[in-house]
């Protein structure tokens, strides 16, 4: 029976530890930088207003939406250098 629960709780913390987008990004899973398209993104790039311009759900057909558009900290997690 305890196997089964260290299993168990090893299992949910797994999930949990990668499903999150801020763990995904410091283990190397997370979305694309904004420097693979410099062509649409510059250095005048500078707050989360500015991105969500184009990413917030229903904003752009060209831009691709945002999976957490409540979440502050854009640039945080996507001005990392090219991968």
């Amino acid at each position: 029976m305890r196997r089964k629960t260290t299993l168990t709780l090893t299992l949910l913390l797994t999930l949990a530890t990668l499903s999150g987008c801020a763990y995904r990004y410091y283990l190397g899973m997370h979305g694309p930088s904004i420097r693979n398209t410099p062509e649409t993104h510059d250095e005048t790039l500078r707050d989360d207003g500015q991105c969500l311009k184009c990413h917030q759900p229903g904003q752009s057909d060209e831009a691709p939406a945002t999976t957490h558009p409540g979440f502050k900290g854009c640039l945080n997690c996507h001005q990392d250098p090219k991968k």
